[in-house]
């Protein structure tokens, strides 16, 4: 009879050690259950060998869903995520968050006032900004596209997208005052116009694509006559010192 073994080197994929887990599973739950049947003292060690059973199939299945949800960008394929932690690194390389003071002894006030303190004072006048910033929230009626992605699972594409309605405080989407979003990504995604009528899921929209390219959006809001329109680059992450490069002619 041939003997079918695992060999360690050879598992190389995160699907490969789920599949060894949900063996490893089997083979503990069977052994577990077979020696409750024949084992008859102490009387309390077959029941707890049948709880033991019983209970890792739970724990397996919240296992697989943390690594379904919470650890899934750890579980792509070798390729995939070799490629997504060097765009991390990539961005966050010699990070310094430029809203917190590197000297402890410089306060920055961006009320428009000067601040001044034992230390040295910065003020930055932005009142401008502000008053633009606060009415771009009150135009927009705190409404954004926003956009994820991932390395793209279909045939000569670089990448999977998903682009949706993001509302900020109360508004019209948290309302459900938003009717449609009419999608325009460009000639080589869609020949028209894209809308998109689910609500319940914030008007997403999936699409795959070898290259960045900007989105534009009108939002069709009940009681308005004109469409809201929005607007966004959906890039892929790249990092900074990369965005200084052609990216419609890199990507073709």
């Amino acid at each position: 009879m041939e003997t079918h073994k695992i060999e360690a080197h050879k598992i190389t994929k995160p699907i490969q050690l789920m599949a060894v887990g949900f063996v490893a599973l089997v083979l503990i739950d069977t052994a577990f259950l077979t020696a409750a049947v024949k084992i008859n003292s102490p009387a309390w060690l077959a029941p707890s060998l049948v709880i033991s059973a019983i209970a890792f199939v739970p724990l397996f299945l919240a296992g697989v869903f943390l690594m379904q949800t919470v650890f899934r960008k750890e579980f792509q394929d070798d390729p995939f995520y070799s490629e997504w932690l060097k765009r991390q690194e990539e961005t966050f390389e010699d990070f310094a968050p430029e809203n917190v003071p590197v000297n402890s002894g410089i306060n920055v006030n961006i009320s428009g006032s000067a601040n001044i303190t034992a230390g040295r004072g910065i003020a930055i006048a932005e009142e401008d900004l502000e008053t633009m910033r606060i009415k771009s929230y009150e135009d927009k009626t705190g409404l954004f596209l926003v956009h994820t992605w991932r390395p793209s699972f279909t045939p000569d594409q670089v990448a999977d997208i998903v682009i949706w309605l993001q509302q900020h405080g109360e508004g019209p989407l948290s309302n459900g005052n938003v009717e449609k979003v009419e999608y325009q990504l460009g000639p080589k995604f869609f020949k028209q116009s894209k809308v998109k009528t689910n609500q319940s899921d914030s008007f997403r929209l999936e699409v795959s694509a070898y290259g960045p390219m900007l989105c534009l959006a009108r939002v069709y809001i009940k009681g308005k006559q004109e469409p809201l329109l929005l607007e966004r680059y959906i890039n892929f992450e790249e990092t900074p010192n990369k965005a200084l490069q052609p990216t419609a002619k890199r990507h073709g």
